[in-house]
């Protein structure tokens, strides 16, 4: 596939966009999915004089759910429910567990939480365990069940049950605790993201639509990659003044950027920081310093720079930060097709012409003189 039939490809198709999904606090601690988790939440704003002072918000929205489901037409619902006591693990007379719990002297809810588990639980064993005038069941699921094996029991997706508790949250924000109403949100954000598929049906169709296409402009995209790696690493072998490029001491990470090491000082180096140009335009390339050249950063007010030098020494990064490497000066830039095309000398004439490796070679003379 030559180049003209692939930007005719572009230019004849609208590249669907992949939606990311913003990152929750349960995925922060790796608790995404974990059911007994979900159910303390649930537990815990299902609670009416709970400290979250949103009130009946989430036990209305499941009587909503309820009322409005296959129950109500053999009138196996509540016109209300309040004075309910909540118990999670709540363990049967087998020892086992009912995720929740919810009941007063006369009515009861049954909740079976799942996420991401087979429903394999004995249903008819948890409802002839609670004692109540009346009671119902629900099987709370990431994914719709449509064999539940037990009359009383519904089925009730975790989606749509946030989805019932956003709908209704408008009229409950001005009294409800704001650290609360935060952290609901964060946790409803959790159930979206679980609920929906990284890849809707129509992304996944054009994709196999177009698999050729898509997999030759992935190859381009990596051949142009390891170009601009190539070109970067080709600049520090033809430095005279530093060290030949080396990967395990020149490259962090060759997704990244790569280091020019100084022949006297390993702690000293100039970094070449290209990862935005597979995106955009953009690189930088600074002189930096590691671990023990940063313990006296005043010491290096004693060298004479040029006005030209002074411009980018010093820059914000060495002076206000504590981390174990410094950025001492650095420019960004933004090189045009025809100078990515010859990047390595790009990176040589800025480093000699922008004052960059002048920079680097007095604090290299520096340090040696002062070891």
């Amino acid at each position: 596939m030559n180049l003209s039939e692939l930007q005719d490809f572009l230019n004849q198709n609208e590249i669907p966009s992949i939606k990311g999904k913003p990152k929750t606090f349960l995925e922060i601690t790796k608790q995404p999915h974990y059911e007994n988790v979900w159910s303390n939440i649930y537990a815990f704003y299902l609670d009416y004089n709970g400290v979250h002072k949103l009130k009946d918000l989430f036990i209305k929205c499941l009587l909503e759910i309820i009322n409005a489901s296959p129950l109500a037409k053999n009138n196996l619902v509540f016109d209300s429910f309040s004075n309910y006591k909540i118990t999670t693990e709540y363990s049967t007379i087998n020892q086992k567990r009912i995720d929740i719990v919810l009941q007063n002297k006369d009515y009861a809810i049954i909740i079976e939480n799942k996420v991401r588990h087979h429903l394999n639980n004995d249903l008819n064993e948890y409802f002839n365990e609670i004692n109540a005038s009346e009671k119902v069941g629900v099987v709370l699921s990431l994914q719709p069940i449509s064999d539940i094996s037990h009359k009383r029991f519904i089925n009730i997706t975790h989606l749509e049950f946030v989805n019932k508790i956003l709908q209704n949250l408008g009229s409950y924000l001005l009294n409800g605790n704001e650290k609360y109403i935060v952290f609901l949100k964060d946790f409803c954000q959790n159930i979206i993201n679980l609920s929906h598929p990284i890849m809707e049906k129509d992304n996944i169709e054009f994709y196999y639509k177009n698999q050729e296409r898509i997999n030759h402009l992935v190859s381009f995209k990596y051949k142009l990659r390891e170009h601009i790696v190539e070109q970067v690493k080709d600049a520090g072998n033809r430095l005279e003044e530093v060290s030949k490029y080396e990967p395990r001491v020149n490259s962090f990470n060759d997704n990244r950027l790569v280091y020019y090491v100084s022949k006297k000082n390993k702690n000293l180096m100039i970094t070449v920081v290209y990862e935005d140009l597979l995106k955009s335009d953009k690189m930088y390339i600074a002189v930096e310093m590691q671990g023990d050249l940063l313990r006296n950063r005043t010491a290096y007010n004693q060298i004479e720079f040029t006005p030209a030098e002074s411009e980018i020494a010093f820059s914000d990064n060495f002076k206000n930060t504590s981390y174990t490497w410094a950025h001492f000066a650095v420019i960004h830039y933004h090189p045009t097709v025809t100078e990515i095309a010859n990047l390595s000398q790009f990176i040589i004439d800025k480093l000699r012409n922008d004052n960059l490796l002048a920079i680097f070679l007095k604090l290299e003379a520096f340090i040696s003189k002062n070891e």
